[in-house]
């Protein structure tokens, strides 16, 4: 008996983790989100660096997703305060 021959490999593409935004529930890549969590004071807080504890993903590119409405379900009572935080991030980045 031969052996088959085996099959040619094909290049392994790297895992790209996906998550979804909490506002409009899209499934995106992870890079393409702002991940927010929690901080001591049980404030939300966009998180850089090292991840720790649940978190929470939103739309980087989508000011529609930053409205207070839109993120009710995952923020509660706090959405006027990450809304307020999202918005002001987008007008403190440098424009291109």
């Amino acid at each position: 008996m031969t052996a088959a021959p085996s099959p040619t490999p094909t290049p392994k593409t790297g895992h790209v983790p996906e998550r979804t935004c909490v506002a409009c529930r899209r499934r995106r890549a992870q890079g393409e989100f702002l991940r927010l969590s929690r901080d001591a004071d049980g404030r939300w807080r966009e998180q850089e660096g090292p991840r720790t504890g649940r978190g929470a993903y939103v739309c980087a590119d989508s000011p529609a997703c930053w409205a207070e409405k839109r993120l009710r379900r995952a923020f509660g009572a706090q959405a006027p305060v990450v809304s307020q935080t999202l918005l002001n991030r987008s007008t403190d980045l440098p424009r291109a």
